[in-house]
């Protein structure tokens, strides 16, 4: 039986996204299984995995649209730009009218430069930019220029206020936080995050956590259900088989999350051909984009731009139970 495919998991508070891919991982007993987008521990929402053969999709999806469910907690500032540092600054908050909210926010809309917080994977020099944050190290960040589509006023109260950021990959909400409440006259921090969309990955059809565990062991107690040490007092999984039909409604097909490429329909014999050799029949296409190779209804491969190797999906069998 095999697996691959997409998988949208609705992170929750407090994991990494590097757990939710070891539990992933386990439960299937795939070998490949990869994150599209890092979620910060605090943060939760849409996190999409790539299962078996579709990891060697990743770079061909369409994320470029995000869209963050952001809390912005008024009247001070952090290290981190979010709940898990250090107060290093506080103001007075001054009285907040909807519309003048709803003015500044406005403002932020379009395309603009943002420099990459301190605490972030960004690489200077081959290192991450929060190696050298924690190690108490400056160092020099170009801006990166964003664009931000629509910032809509969800909710106003005298500390916090609540909105919803449709935005390019790569934007940082914590910078977004941070702006905004120096645009309003005092200081901010992200207080809390939730994704609810990166492209056609969405909420709607993502799994939670406590679904996963009912599909793993019939049991909504993903804390106990999920836990990858061996012990003997965890709750014991269902077969291989049984999981991965309970997965298969949430199950995303490479064909359904690619749909915004161009594709060539092989035949029987072509597709086979290029399966063995890697060789697609000459067809005209823009060569600055990627032509997905189709057999029936399944992706059989990519054609990349630029005249790249061709990625050719070979079947990863699910491992026994």
């Amino acid at each position: 039986m095999t697996f691959d495919g997409f998988l949208v998991v609705d992170k929750p508070p407090g994991v990494t996204s590097h757990d939710i891919v070891a539990v992933v991982r386990a439960v299937t007993g795939l070998k490949k299984v990869g994150h599209t987008g890092t979620l910060d521990p605090f943060a939760t929402g849409v996190l999409p995995l790539a299962l078996g053969g579709a990891t060697r999709l990743i770079g061909f999806l369409d994320e470029s649209m995000k869209v963050y469910d952001a809390t912005i907690q008024l009247g001070a500032s952090t290290d981190t730009g979010d709940p898990t540092g250090s107060v290093l600054e506080t103001a007075p908050i001054p009285t907040l009218r909807r519309a003048e909210v709803e003015r500044v926010l406005a403002s932020f809309v379009g395309e603009r430069d943002q420099v990459p917080p301190r605490y972030s994977a960004v690489k200077v020099a081959g290192r991450p930019l929060y190696s050298y944050a924690r190690a108490g190290q400056e160092v020099e960040v170009r801006s990166r220029r964003i664009t931000i589509h629509g910032i809509e006023l969800i909710d106003l109260g005298e500390e916090r206020l609540r909105v919803r950021i449709r935005c390019s990959r790569g934007t940082y909400a914590r910078v977004i936080a941070e702006e905004v409440g120096v645009a309003l006259g005092t200081l901010g921090h992200l207080a809390e995050l939730r994704r609810e969309a990166s492209g056609s990955f969405t909420l709607e059809n993502s799994v939670s956590m406590s679904r996963l565990a009912l599909v793993v062991a019939e049991s909504p107690d993903w804390v106990n259900v999920l836990r990858l040490t061996r012990r003997e007092d965890r709750v014991p999984w269902r077969d291989r088989e049984s999981i991965f039909r309970g997965l298969q409604p949430f199950k995303l097909s490479p064909r359904a999350v690619l749909g915004h490429l161009p594709s060539l329909t092989l035949s029987s014999i072509e597709a086979r051909r290029f399966v063995q050799t890697g060789a697609a029949p000459s067809a005209p296409r823009d060569e600055n984009q990627a032509l997905l190779l189709i057999e029936g209804s399944e992706i059989v491969g990519v054609l990349p731009p630029g005249g790249l190797r061709a990625v050719v999906l070979a079947q990863e069998a699910a491992p026994r139970s």
